[in-house]
């Protein structure tokens, strides 16, 4: 059986909610992980961050829980089939091993507009490799392109044994009535459920924290609480 040495980080103030003070578990970045062992960390509340994977591990909060889309039985909202049609003119491309440097405008316009006092503006550069990327996880991109081929969008994921992680997206901010957000993820579902695959994995969503609610627009979705996925109306 694979075994991971985990460790416990230095306290930090939470970017989420901030009258708290946020703890993780984290791997050692020098290890390089196995599909097999990703697939089975993502699936028990883990999330990768450039080379390390963390899990929330804070004393005084327990809000932070990861959220998984179950591809197969997902129903589109009407707002968000309006979005499809307001799309219709995007080129989807799955690129397995994306020239990463091309995307470092984009990610920076993106950045400096729709999170400009976020810790990661401090060094957009450092945190455009060291967030997104590692050299195990096999990540790929897919491009939303317009007709005239102008990349307008890009989301980052990572392969699963049983489905993909939901890494980051990032947009041109001249695009934004376009809900170009909300639209990668229905695109990613789209194409898992003709792969045959499981689970759109979205990373942590927090109840009190209006940022992360749009990640339970996608239903049905399942939260891992209690160490078990379970719906989220549960």
């Amino acid at each position: 059986m694979a075994t991971l040495r985990l460790y416990q980080s230095t306290p930090y103030p939470c970017p989420y909610l901030p009258e708290y003070t946020a703890h993780h578990h984290i791997s050692d970045p020098n290890i390089l992980l196995s599909p097999k062992l990703y697939s089975s960390l993502i699936d028990v509340g883990f999330r990768r961050a450039g080379e390390r994977i963390h899990r929330p591990n804070c004393i005084r909060c327990k809000q932070c829980i990861s959220l998984r889309v179950p591809v197969a039985k997902f129903n589109l909202s009407k707002g968000q089939r309006r979005l499809i049609k307001k799309n219709t003119d995007l080129e989807t491309t799955i690129v397995d091993c994306p020239d990463y440097s091309k995307y470092f405008t984009l990610y920076q316009q993106y950045i400096s507009n729709r999170h400009p006092d976020s810790e990661n503006m401090q060094n957009v550069a450092d945190t455009f490799e060291n967030f997104l990327f590692s050299r195990w996880a096999k990540t790929f991109s897919i491009e939303f392109r317009l007709g005239n081929k102008d990349l307008v969008c890009v989301a980052i994921c990572d392969p699963l044994l049983q489905g993909w992680s939901a890494v980051y997206t990032f947009y041109d901010p001249a695009f934004l009535a376009r809900g170009l957000g909300t639209y990668a993820i229905v695109e990613q579902i789209k194409l898992l459920q003709e792969s045959g695959l499981d689970y759109l994995y979205l990373g942590y969503w927090i109840k009190d924290c209006d940022k992360m609610s749009y990640k339970t627009r996608f239903k049905p979705c399942e939260v891992f609480k209690n160490e078990q996925w379970r719906s989220i109306d549960e």
